[in-house]
């Protein structure tokens, strides 16, 4: 005679057990992608920061040579080819403000493909105080807007 199998003998997943693994899995998914994207456009974001960065430096070792500020970015030798986010890096000199400025340094590059510009901009005031600011262009078009979210 051929003994009972049970139930609790079985070797294998049932299907409700499989479903619930691929919905905990989903779930899990559904949370992290959204949180792993922000987290890349951020990283990406650290490549618009750094360069005005470096064009303040290069702006500043100019002027110590030279007594004025430099109105682009070959000039005071920075070389934008190893940028692979930021495609677009303006210098403009003596702002009419407000407040009045010696220099503006303008990263902008799109991040997202959305119609809106992530930029970073560095800006030297007349009185000596500077400041850096992350900001967006709605669609592409206007002037830097600051404390958005693109």
């Amino acid at each position: 005679m051929r003994p009972k199998i049970s139930a609790s003998d079985s070797k294998g997943f049932t299907l409700i057990e499989l479903l619930t693994v691929i919905a905990i899995i989903a779930i899990i998914a559904a949370i992290a992608i959204p949180m792993f994207l922000n987290f890349l456009k951020r990283a990406k974001a650290v490549e618009g920061e750094t360069a005005v960065t470096e064009i303040k430096r290069l702006e500043e070792h100019y002027y110590a040579d030279n007594l004025q500020y430099a109105n682009n970015i070959s000039t005071i030798g920075y070389d934008s080819s190893a940028l692979k986010y930021y495609t677009t890096i303006t210098i403009q000199l003596n702002g009419a403000g407000p407040p009045p400025f010696l220099y503006q340094a303008t990263a902008t590059a799109n991040l997202d493909a959305d119609p809106d510009l992530d930029a970073w901009v560095f800006t030297l005031y007349t009185d000596g105080t500077s400041d850096l600011h992350h900001g967006c262009i709605p669609d592409g078009a206007s002037a830097v807007q600051f404390d958005c979210t693109d």
